[in-house]
């Protein structure tokens, strides 16, 4: 058996998806993302603009590196989209989830090859992830910017494993959305743009996780019962498979409180139902922002 079937079969038993290789070089797509962050577009994260000479090469950033190894772990589809919180924050913290397992295929790796050099990225490294995903034949970039695998749909979460093993990449996979249109017109704010990429300024996702200040006042009613994320962009995906199949276990969905009780949340209780989630960055008081919103919005339906 190849290597690079070897490893793909590994992150298989990790709990991962799917599993794909590119070859580490100059990113294709950074005149896209200058002209996005040039455009206002990426609302008040402006850690995005930093090190930009390491987005536009992994490289730079690792030097030595040859390979990108991408990995997906899927997490439940939102039967609910905007009501509470997003599926992909309903268990443990998925930054901690993925990189304990990238953490074990890189061992894996160093077993059976001569590699010295691995990283693991998870969102807080600064590498376009979505454009290696493509390359190493993970999906395509669907109309509302995420990325779609034939078999697992959108609901996939993104690790990457940088390494100086030289492995063969992965062939990639053409587009499939077609005429459907299903996520841009799922979206309450018309947040997603005509080339794919998104205007964080009007994304739920961004507004009731990143925003620190009040959620503006035109937004508000569009918000419905959102606490954390929305997830109508993705839920609405028919590639979604409609089985459990390959869901990671530590990102199956638990019990979460509803607005009341949010709101009624002191901030030692908060710490402790949510310190090892994703929604722990956000805060207290976030969260009790959107939680008013959310209320108000459900009364106002009555």
């Amino acid at each position: 058996m190849r290597l690079e079937q070897e490893i793909i079969d590994h992150a298989l038993k990790l709990g991962f998806a799917t599993t794909g290789i590119a070859k580490a070089g100059p990113s294709e797509t950074m005149e896209i993302f200058n002209k996005w962050i040039a455009s206002g577009n990426s609302a008040g994260m402006n850690y995005l603009s930093r090190n930009l000479d390491l987005r536009a090469d992994p490289r730079n950033a690792v030097p030595g590196i040859k390979s990108v190894i991408v990995t997906a772990a899927r997490y439940p589809a939102n039967k609910q989209p905007g009501k509470g919180f997003s599926c992909f924050a309903r268990n443990t913290d998925y930054h901690t989830v993925i990189t304990t397992k990238l953490t074990k295929l890189a061992e894996f790796i160093a077993g059976k090859t001569p590699a010295t050099i691995t990283r693991a990225c998870v969102d807080s490294f600064p590498i376009l992830e979505r454009e290696w995903a493509i390359r190493a034949g993970i999906g395509w970039r669907g109309k509302q910017g995420q990325i779609v695998n034939p078999s697992h749909g959108c609901c996939i979460l993104l690790g990457i494993l940088l390494t100086d093993a030289e492995l063969s990449p992965s062939g990639q996979i053409a587009q499939q959305c077609g005429n459907c249109a299903l996520c841009v017109k799922a979206c309450p704010t018309g947040a997603i743009q005509s080339d794919g990429t998104i205007d964080a300024r009007k994304c739920l996702s961004y507004l009731t996780i990143e925003h620190k200040e009040d959620i503006p006042s035109d937004i508000q009613p569009l918000m419905g019962e959102a606490l954390f994320g929305c997830d109508f962009c993705t839920a609405v995906c028919p590639k979604n498979p409609e089985n459990d199949t390959n869901i990671m276990p530590e990102l199956r969905g638990k019990e979460m409180p509803d607005p009341d009780q949010c709101l009624a949340m002191t901030q030692e209780q908060f710490k402790t139902r949510f310190k090892n989630t994703a929604v722990f960055r956000t805060g207290l008081v976030r969260m009790q922002r959107n939680a008013k919103i959310a209320i108000h919005n459900k009364r106002a339906c009555r």
